[in-house]
């Protein structure tokens, strides 16, 4: 708990009204108790304030408070960037006290840093280093000469291949395998698949009688404050690594194929999916199930909208969409004209029915 003005002197928000009131926590408007903090930042939940226990909310800059019943409110101004600080004031972080439990399986060559907690039944393997202040949950498996930097969180169910680096303050969540071999495999009768991609005709792949799998030797380098979600895939490269930049997030159930590059400070969503050797530049936002072929680069500070699939390069700054992606002012114009497709297919079959009786 804590009250009005202790929140707003510590997340460096302006408050007005009764600053002793205690509060527990952040809640929708609609069901705020008396002691919650009630997340009004759009008008439309003003009328919710007025039928809840609310006393406290937290409310954009200049917002006439007192005619909402109110006891007291923090100003915000910019919404999103305040709910986060706000949540991160009042999460109850997941902990664990330092030390090996005693089901853990630790290798003797194993580094172990201060203040390092390592939970039940997971297993560092040989020449692994934990950096200080790491939480390792339990059933993890990390295999040989991997390096986790320091202030890591790894949750339970985590799986780390050999010779994975991560930097510090690196999160990851439950069920994550990173290091797993790619999705590389060549046929000894030929470039089938090649070839049909080039001509379009689908023949040349029955003609493979087999394939042969190339083996993963590179592994994956994630940089700093990274932060990976649950059942994420991130496949180690075939020769050099696989990257994940600093600042990057990934959303649950992302997939990341062998050789790719990720850059800094992307946010990648639920069930997007790069392939080999695909290159994302810095500051890249990829929304909801967008797909990424292999060997495409896609420039810094660009945006792809969801479901998008990009099979092509992308120019630096770009808003893509739809599959194939363009951009976004083209996307909308085409499916504008395919809007209009029936009228003008009724329009083209009038004028024809005119010609024919003229004739």
């Amino acid at each position: 708990m804590m009250t009005l003005k202790e929140i707003s002197e510590f997340l460096s928000i302006p408050y007005e009204g009764d600053g002793t009131i205690m509060l527990s926590g952040p809640s929708e408007p609609k069901d705020a108790s008396e002691d919650q903090l009630a997340v009004a930042l759009n008008e439309k939940f003003f009328k919710d304030l007025t039928v809840s226990e609310a006393k406290v909310a937290v409310v954009l800059s200049g917002t006439n408070w007192i005619d909402l019943g109110l006891s007291g409110v923090l100003f915000v101004q910019k919404p999103r960037y305040a709910l986060a600080r706000i949540n991160s004031l009042f999460e109850e972080a997941f902990s664990q006290s330092p030390g090996v439990h005693a089901s853990a399986v630790i290798a003797g060559d194993a580094k172990i840093g201060k203040n390092v907690s390592i939970g039940p039944f997971t297993v560092i393997s040989s020449k692994v280093e934990i950096k200080d202040n790491s939480i390792i949950a339990s059933h993890v498996y990390i295999d040989k000469d991997v390096i986790i930097g320091k202030n890591a969180l790894i949750y339970s169910g985590v799986r780390i291949g050999t010779k994975v680096v991560v930097g510090d303050r690196f999160i990851c969540h439950s069920n994550a395998v990173i290091g797993s071999d790619g999705f590389s495999f060549v046929s000894p009768e030929g470039g089938g698949i090649e070839q049909s991609r080039k001509t379009g005709n689908s023949h040349e792949i029955f003609k493979i009688g087999s394939f042969m799998r190339i083996a993963s030797l590179g592994s994956v380098d994630i940089g700093t404050d990274v932060e990976i979600g649950a059942g994420s895939t991130i496949d180690r490269g075939t020769i050099v690594n696989t990257v994940i930049g600093s600042g990057t997030k990934l959303d649950n159930l992302v997939h990341i194929g062998h050789n790719a590059v990720i850059g800094e400070n992307c946010l990648l969503c639920g069930q997007v999916g790069i392939a080999g050797s695909a290159k994302i530049g810095d500051r890249v936002v990829l929304a909801g199930q967008v797909g990424v072929a292999d060997h495409v680069s896609i420039g810094s500070d660009s945006i792809i909208a969801a479901k998008s699939g990009v099979s092509s390069n992308v120019a630096k700054g770009r808003f893509m969409m739809g599959n194939p992606a363009m951009k976004m002012e083209s996307n909308i114009e085409s499916y504008k004209l395919f809007r209009r497709l029936p009228r003008i297919i009724k329009r083209l079959e009038g004028l024809h029915q005119r010609f024919q009786g003229k004739s």
